[in-house]
C-alpha cells in the first residue's frame, strides 16, 4: 500500500518537475512540496487529529483510578504523549494547505520537533509495558504495579520534566539553520549531515527496527504457545485478550513506526532528493494514535473475531 500510493505520487510529482527548475544541490533548502504529496499529507493528519481527538475524549472518559498499575500509568502517558502532539498538528495542515509559513522559525522547529518525540515517547513507552508483559506472563515478574501511588506518578513526572526542561530545549538550540527562507517550514534535511546528528538518527532507527522485531517475535511465540495449550478455549482465557492488545502494540510500531525508520536508513544519505516521500513516513508515525482504541476492552476483538 506505501509503495503504490508513494509510487503514483512520485509519477505525477515529475510531470511538476518537467515545467518547474530542479534543485541539484544537496546544500539548498527543499522547494515547497508538491502538490500530490501535499494532498496525502492533509489527508493523513486530518485523519491523525480527528482519530486522535476521539479517541482521548473515549478514553478519558474510561479512565481507571488505580493509578498504580503499569497499565494505567502507561496510558495516562500515552494520552499525555498523543495530546501534545495532536496540539501541533492543525499547524501542520495549515502550511500543507497554505504551502506557506507565518508563525516564525522558532514556532516552526517546535512543531516539527514535536512529531519525533511524539515517536521515540510512544516506542519507549511500548516497550517498557511489553517487557514488563512478557516478564509477568513467562513468571519472571509477579508485580505489574507500582508499590505506592505516588511512585508512578513520581516517575512520569520525572520523564516528563527531564524531557521538557533538558532534552526538549537541546534540540531546539541545534535544530535546523538560518538559510531556510522564512516562509517555509519542516525543510532541517540540513541539518542531519552534521556528524554526530547523522549517527544519533542512524542508531535510533536501527535500534527502534530491532527492538520492534524482537518484540514481534516474541509476542508470536507467546500466542502460539497459548493457541496450542488452549485451542478454541483460548478466547475466553483473560490472558489471552491481554496478549491480543500486546499484539496491538506490536502491529502498530511495525505498521507505522517501522517503515519510516527503514526508509529514514536511506533518507539520511539523500535528504533533498527524498524530502517529500520523507514527510509522507513521518505523518504515517501520527497514527500511532489507533493505540487509545486498544484500551476500550476486548469487545473490540471479540466483534472482529466472531
Amino acid at each position: 500500500m506505501y509503495v503504490f500510493l508513494l509510487g503514483t505520487m512520485t509519477m505525477n510529482t515529475t510531470v511538476d518537475n518537467i515545467t518547474s527548475p530542479a534543485i541539484t544541490t544537496n546544500s539548498s533548502p527543499p522547494a515547497h512540496i508538491t502538490k500530490p504529496f501535499r494532498d496525502a499529507l492533509i489527508t493523513i493528519y486530518t485523519v491523525v487529529l480527528l482519530v486522535g481527538i476521539t479517541g482521548l475524549s473515549v478514553m478519558i472518559s474510561l479512565l481507571k483510578t488505580n493509578i498504580r498499575s503499569l497499565t494505567t500509568i502507561a496510558f495516562l502517558n500515552l494520552m499525555v504523549a498523543h495530546f501534545l502532539f495532536l496540539l501541533t498538528v492543525p499547524f501542520r495542515i495549515y502550511y500543507y494547505a497554505s504551502e506557506s509559513w507565518h508563525l516564525g522559525p522558532e514556532f516552526c522547529k517546535l512543531v516539527s520537533a514535536m512529531v519525533h518525540l511524539h515517536i521515540y515517547m510512544v516506542f519507549t513507552i511500548y516497550s517498557i509495558l511489553l517487557t514488563v508483559r512478557f516478564l509477568h506472563f513467562y513468571k519472571k515478574t509477579q508485580r505489574t504495579e507500582f508499590y505506592r501511588r505516588l511512585h508512578g506518578l513520581g516517575a512520569s513526572a520525572l520523564v516528563w520534566t527531564i524531557l521538557f526542561i533538558i532534552i526538549l530545549p537541546l534540540v531546539l538550540i541545534q535544530y535546523g539553520n538560518d538559510d531556510i527562507p522564512h516562509n517555509q517550514c519542516f525543510t532541517f534535511g540540513d541539518a542531519l549531515q552534521t556528524p554526530f546528528v547523522y549517527v544519533l538518527n542512524m542508531i535510533l532507527s536501527i535500534l527502534l527496527i530491532t527492538v520492534s522485531c524482537f518484540q514481534a517475535c516474541i509476542q508470536t511465540i507467546i500466542l502460539r504457545q497459548m493457541i496450542l495449550k488452549y485451542g478454541p478455549a483460548s478466547r475466553s482465557q483473560q490472558e489471552f485478550w491481554v496478549q491480543i492488545k500486546n499484539l496491538s502494540f506490536v502491529l502498530i510500531m511495525l505498521t507505522c513506526l517501522v517503515p519510516y525508520h527503514l526508509f529514514r536508513l536511506q533518507y539520511l544519505n539523500k535528504t533533498n532528493d527524498l524530502h517529500q516521500i520523507n514527510e509522507v513516513f513521518l505523518a504515517i508515525t501520527g497514527l500511532t494514535c489507533f493505540d487509545m482504541l486498544t484500551f476500550t476492552g476486548k469487545s473490540i476483538y471479540k466483534v472482529c473475531w466472531t
